[in-house]
């Protein structure tokens, strides 16, 4: 348990809530969202598409990468393409 509590905390100091990172993929997820909408693909594939490709990129990172899995990053994607089906 000590040693999972030490892991938590490590991680939750290299990864930051507040980053130009996750700027970036609040932007992108937002960008990528409206844009296949713009092409006419319907809204639940855009998100899903873009939710996909956001997960991919994380388990990318864990797997090949051996850097780990952002559930942060994930949250601003998945911001950003709230943003993108509003707007």
């Amino acid at each position: 348990m000590g040693s999972l509590l030490l892991y938590l905390v490590l991680l939750a100091q290299s990864d930051p809530w507040w980053a130009k990172d996750k700027v970036r993929h609040f932007a992108t997820a937002y960008v990528l969202t409206k844009s296949s909408m713009q092409v006419g693909i319907d809204r639940r594939y855009s998100a899903a598409i873009v939710v996909t490709l956001s997960v991919g990129k994380e388990v990318y990172d864990k797997k090949v990468k051996k850097t780990f899995f952002s559930f942060k990053d994930l949250v601003y994607d998945l911001a950003g393409v709230t943003l993108g089906l509003l707007l």
